[in-house]
């Protein structure tokens, strides 16, 4: 009774993993359209069964606001922003459902160990490839845009497999990618199925490449190779590692202080607009329209609302979005609420970068670098930096629970007495 139930548990974390790759939704709604009834439904549905889950876990409660309650406050100051907000039932929908999200995540970190972990988010993005892979060949009128697109019509030709848009496949693709090539790091599936998930890889950056999508070719490019370099740092004598990192960091504050400069190179080099086709505008439109409102933004998920026709009025451009994960968020919660969400963000990856080079969860520890590292590269662009369904949101609470754990010498639900001894006296031993 017990293994049959892990399995359905089992099942549940992987199709909530997809879900929240949001490969789904142009299955459960048209035009992949997030707020339709059926995500919405789905989403709530997998919220409430992690929450009566987390109840029925002992002590969960208690260690969720004793531990691990940073992974909360971006959380908080969401659900805050309806006492101001101008939609409030905007606010309230998206603030519950990254309450819902995040009560997932932390259903994921309790109840099953990293490298049953490492195995399920591997699982997700082996999927989202092949089965993009297989749309794109077996309905291209569905996996690849179209002329008569009623929306994108000018992206026709590119490739979008599960998804539906270009830039969403492209992003969610290199972010698979980086997780397959973890995978085949640390022996997911074996000596045969380990072979399998690199071939994914390649497949993945072929994808990419014919999806058109810049901001993917950057990630795919950056992303494994900054994990594949810290990886290499393990074997490193202290002193040495000292080194490198000291020799790393002005290069990692000049690309930083220089993305703008490198997005445009990158996308002259594809034939693309070098202005980041009117970006840089709306940037400095969204940083003008803000004024008065920058400590505390307009509302979770409304403040676009609030913002976009003053943006219109500045730039001549009428769009929904920054095309800047940064600049979205602070339009929604304001500079503090990006601020705190930021150094959640960097806490977790400085905590995985400290338990990667000590031998500690180094699984979990690896798939956290590869989580900060994407977002903050890819916010860059995109915009994914803090949503209410977001696989990225998602892992990178998932890690910092297990990371957290780890120090403690606790151990997830699904983990035998006789390895839970074990672990608790290894880590407590480092």
């Amino acid at each position: 009774m017990t293994s049959r139930f892990q399995m359905v548990e089992y099942a549940i974390a992987y199709v909530g993993l997809l879900f929240m790759s949001g490969a789904l939704n142009t299955f459960l709604a048209p035009q992949a359209a997030t707020s339709a009834p059926l995500v919405q439904a789905m989403g709530a549905a997998l919220g409430l069964y992690s929450i009566l889950g987390l109840l029925a876990m002992r002590n969960a409660t208690g260690r969720i606001f004793g531990l691990y309650w940073f992974a909360l406050i971006p959380v908080v100051v969401a659900a805050a922003s309806m006492g101001w907000t101008d939609n409030l039932s905007l606010s309230f929908r998206r603030s519950a459902g990254l309450g819902l999200s995040t009560a997932f995540a932390l259903w994921l970190a309790l109840r099953f160990t990293p490298k049953q972990l490492l195995g399920l988010v591997v699982a997700m993005a082996a999927t989202v490839i092949a089965a993009s892979f297989v749309v794109v060949m077996a309905a291209p009128s569905r996996g690849i845009h179209q002329a008569y697109d009623l929306f994108a019509e000018h992206h026709a030709g590119s490739w979008r497999g599960l998804f539906g848009h270009k830039n969403d496949f492209g992003r969610v693709a290199s972010f698979a990618a980086s997780l397959l090539m973890i995978g085949f790091v640390f022996r997911v599936g074996g000596p045969r199925l380990r072979w399998g998930t690199l071939a994914l890889v390649v497949l993945a950056v072929f994808m990419i490449s014919k999806s058109n999508s810049s901001q993917a070719i950057l990630l795919v490019a950056t992303v494994p190779a900054s994990v594949l370099v810290l990886l290499s740092m393990r074997t490193m004598m202290p002193m040495t590692r000292t080194v490198v990192l000291i020799s790393i960091l002005p290069i990692v504050v000049i690309g930083v202080l220089s993305a703008q400069l490198i997005f445009e190179y990158v996308l002259g080099a594809l034939g693309r607009d070098a202005t980041l086709t009117g970006r840089t505008e709306i940037w400095e439109g969204v940083i003008l329209a803000l004024e008065g409102n920058m400590a505390l933004g307009g509302g979770f998920g409304a403040g676009w609302e609030k913002v976009r026709p003053t943006i219109a009025a500045l730039t001549g451009i009428d769009v929904g979005h920054a095309h800047n994960g940064f600049l979205d968020l602070a339009v929604d919660i304001g500079f503090v609420g990006l601020a705190l969400t930021l150094t959640f963000l960097f806490s977790v990856g400085v905590m995985a970068f400290r338990s990667l080079m000590r031998g500690i969860q180094p699984e979990i520890s690896t798939m956290a670098l590869a989580v900060v590292i994407f977002s903050l590269i890819g916010n860059f662009a995109g915009s994914f930096l803090l949503l209410h369904n977001s696989i990225y949101w998602v892992l990178t609470v998932v890690a910092f629970v297990q990371l957290r754990d780890a120090r403690l010498g606790y151990t997830p639900a699904f983990t035998s007495r006789r390895t839970a001894a074990y672990q608790s006296s290894r880590w407590h031993a480092a």
